[in-house]
């Protein structure tokens, strides 16, 4: 027997303390909920569940993300639904503004109601927005640039894809107009004498007199003419009737009756000008391994003023505009005509609303919503002051409600999409969630079990201790 090294109570010491520690981290476990509280606790499990923790926390904030992209798709059809209802309300008014039982009162009545419904439309499109973004502006639309002022791509279709696209100006879209030189001395002669007569322009009867001053003859002729959109204009001795548009749907008709009124004014009994529109070359797709123009060989286009439509298959679609005003300034100040120049579009694959819908890099949903101007509808310049006009409004109306109505179809697509997203993104947190749950939550009642058995033997180590401690008083009885 030893009294200087008692190894029965090394021994018993020792598994006390395991047995401590032992119960120490069941202690832990059972208040922290987790089985794995620290990396030594299970260095593989804990590595894969705080990667899973990481997915979870990108799935919720995901999940969220869907739900802010909804509720801004929600604002922008919100708006685009006034708008819709206002594009009904032009066409409405252009049935009514077209039906000839209507004075040209009335239908100057019409035409203003017409006009500040314009103008709300025009609001709302620059207005709408989202989180202090526009919506409606374009500013969430494909972008595209144009290397020549005055040219540029006023509207994009889904279809067509990002890159460069050229097209060579051919002509540029007319107005139609007429010149006269009316005879000042034709006019303001004696009442007695006077020869009264009717010009009609564009369907406007205006009576006119060689009583009246050849000053009064172009004041009424001036103010009667905006009627029906044509500007009349004056350059010394010249007068200009011009139309308010460009295009070959537009035209100047001008008839005087008697002859000798049509001669005092410096026409024949009957003219008649009408407009042009544009026209454009489409460089086409070479076949090259990098061609200097993407259209292919199918594409064609139809113009209609200053705008060229260019259409493909799989619902290819380019409008470019070819501003007369602009392109004939760059034509003045480099006194040179660019009509014959290659113009290059730019097509870029940016300038979408982008969702992140996922928790990792490039898990995102595009969302484009065209600009909702007047122009982009096509409506931006309507006239219900006769009733040839106001047919061509009922018209141009039709073509803006099939536009409002293909944009509110697929941003109602794009917010079916985000909801399934959304659910999508549930299961995935669920299913996530869960097996993070079964490598970091501890068992409760297992635990507890583990808990019992460790407390149990903390308990008997402590005895079996204190008895070992006590074997050495053994040694002194050898010694009495």
């Amino acid at each position: 027997m030893k009294i200087n090294h008692n190894i029965t109570a090394v021994l018993a010491n020792h598994r006390l303390k395991v047995t401590e520690g032992n119960l120490s981290n069941s202690v832990n476990k059972l208040s922290s909920g987790y089985k794995i509280n620290s990396a030594k606790d299970n260095p593989a499990g804990f590595a894969i569940a705080h990667k899973m923790s990481t997915q979870i926390r990108g799935l919720e904030r995901a999940s969220d993300n869907a739900l802010d992209g909804v509720s801004a798709i929600e604002t922008a059809e919100g708006a685009i639904n006034e708008i819709q209802s206002m594009v009904q309300r032009l066409r409405e008014l252009a049935v009514q503004s077209a039906n000839d039982t209507y004075t040209i009162g009335d239908r100057e009545a019409i035409q203003i109601e017409a006009e500040k419904l314009q103008e709300e439309i025009e609001r709302i499109s620059q207005e709408t927005e989202f989180n202090k973004k526009n919506l409606l502006d374009g500013s969430f639309d494909t972008r595209a640039y144009s290397d020549t002022d005055g040219v540029r791509a006023s509207l994009v279709s889904d279809s067509v894809h990002a890159g460069t696209y050229q097209v060579e100006i051919t002509k540029l879209a007319e107005k139609a107009s007429v010149e006269t030189t009316p005879s000042a001395a034709a006019f303001g002669v004696p009442e007695a004498s006077a020869v009264e007569g009717t010009i009609e322009i564009n369907g406007l009867s205006i009576t006119v007199s060689t009583s009246e001053s050849l000053e009064a003859v172009y004041e009424k002729m001036r103010e009667q003419a905006e009627i029906v959109g044509i500007d009349v204009k004056r350059t010394g001795s010249t007068w200009m009737f011009e139309a308010g548009q460009y295009g070959s749907s537009e035209k100047v008709e001008i008839t005087a009756i008697p002859s000798n009124i049509a001669s005092a004014l410096g026409l024949d009994n009957a003219v008649k000008t009408e407009g042009a529109d544009a026209e454009v070359n489409l460089i086409k797709d070479d076949g090259s391994a990098q061609p200097s123009s993407l259209f292919s060989n199918t594409a064609t286009y139809i113009s209609k003023g200053e705008h060229v439509k260019v259409t493909d298959r799989s619902g290819f679609e380019m409008t470019i505009k070819v501003d007369n005003e602009k392109y004939q300034d760059i034509v003045n100040s480099n006194t040179a005509s660019l009509v014959g120049k290659t113009t290059s579009i730019e097509v870029k694959d940016f300038g979408y609303m982008t969702i992140q819908i996922g928790a990792n890099e490039d898990q995102t949903m595009d969302i484009r919503i065209p600009e909702m101007s007047l122009e982009n509808m096509g409506i931006e310049n309507l006239n219900y002051l006769t009733h040839e006009s106001a047919s061509k409004a009922i018209t141009a109306l039709d073509n803006a409600l099939s536009f409002v109505s293909s944009v509110r179809s697929k941003l109602g697509a794009y917010q079916n999409r985000l909801d399934h997203t959304i659910s999508s993104l549930g299961v995935a947190d669920e299913s996530l969630t869960s097996a993070y749950s079964r490598i970091m939550d501890v068992d409760m009642a297992e635990e507890m079990t583990t808990y019992t058995q460790y407390n149990v033997l903390q308990q008997a180590g402590v005895s079996v201790l204190a008895q070992a401690n006590d074997l050495p008083q053994t040694v002194l009885q050898l010694l009495q």
